[in-house]
């Protein structure tokens, strides 16, 4: 598998990593990975070599405050800056290849980002979704008081850092997996007060605007999920036409590192090729 890495700058001029999985000089089809919070492009190797198998590309991106990327670890000053972001990207793809479909795939917080950029843009160049754990809602409530102290930190001290407190055994029930984001040193659990509540409104306001979807949308979750809820995912899918849904019942927060890897890879191709 050929890895390359290129970069591109922001509206706000940070440079954004992006890892290149090409297998043509004019692939027909271009899947675009944003990863979830905390971690970055480089844990979607194993998701970018099957596809790569099946002759469909794959660009990676880090987002800004992540792995190589620039900006401030586990901060992004607002969810328009992030969906901007992602619309660069995608120029950033479109310009190299003009005439390939585009299927704009995000994980969790990832996932989260790419529901919000399909409900809100409605863009033309996306041929579909894909949405593995997308965070729309916590798989536990916070306390109100700090839900509440949150939103007031936020638009006061928005670059404010606490940590995630995420158990790394909740990601996966495959011990070697487990491992592996342990030993990651480009994995980070810091998360601003700004960012955070960004997400938490923009779950909110995909539940709120299911009707502005255009584009098919492939989602997933695992029902051992003890990150962000499966029961949230599975009452979204049911909204609208345009979903497809998988449940799957012996995966924890990352189907693509744990025993569900082939059975997700394989609904997903099967999904693209209808």
């Amino acid at each position: 598998m050929d890895k390359k890495i290129s970069h591109f700058k922001t509206s706000d001029n940070l440079s954004l990593e992006v890892q290149k999985y090409i297998q043509a000089d004019n692939p027909d089809k271009i899947i675009l990975i944003v990863h979830g919070h905390g971690e970055h492009a480089g844990r979607f190797e194993e998701v970018a070599e099957y596809f790569n198998n099946k002759d469909i590309s794959v660009m990676a991106l880090t987002l800004r405050g992540h792995g190589n990327s620039e900006g401030k670890k586990g901060h992004a000053p607002s969810m328009n800056q992030l969906l901007t972001d992602i619309e660069y990207f995608i120029r950033f793809v479109r310009v190299d290849f003009l005439n390939a479909d585009l299927y704009l795939y995000g994980h969790s917080m990832g996932g989260n980002l790419v529901l919000n950029y399909l409900a809100k843009d409605q863009s033309n160049e996306i041929k579909a979704g894909i949405a593995t754990s997308p965070w729309i809602k916590l798989a536990f409530e916070p306390p109100n008081w700090k839900v509440n102290l949150g939103k007031w930190v936020a638009d006061i001290f928005p670059g404010l850092i606490q940590s995630t407190g995420l158990k790394a055994e909740d990601i996966s029930s495959l011990k070697e997996e487990v491992q592996k984001y342990n030993d990651d040193p480009l994995v980070h659990s810091k998360i601003s007060a700004k960012l955070f509540t960004s997400i938490m409104k923009g779950g909110d306001y995909l539940i709120h605007n299911i009707h502005k979807f255009k584009h098919p949308i492939f989602l997933a979750h695992g029902q051992k999920d003890k990150i962000i809820s499966h029961d949230a995912t599975a009452a979204f899918a049911k909204d609208s036409r345009l979903f497809t849904f998988k449940s799957y019942p012996d995966s924890k927060h990352e189907i693509h590192h744990d025993v569900d890897f082939e059975n997700l890879m394989t609904a997903i191709m099967d999904w693209m090729n209808k």
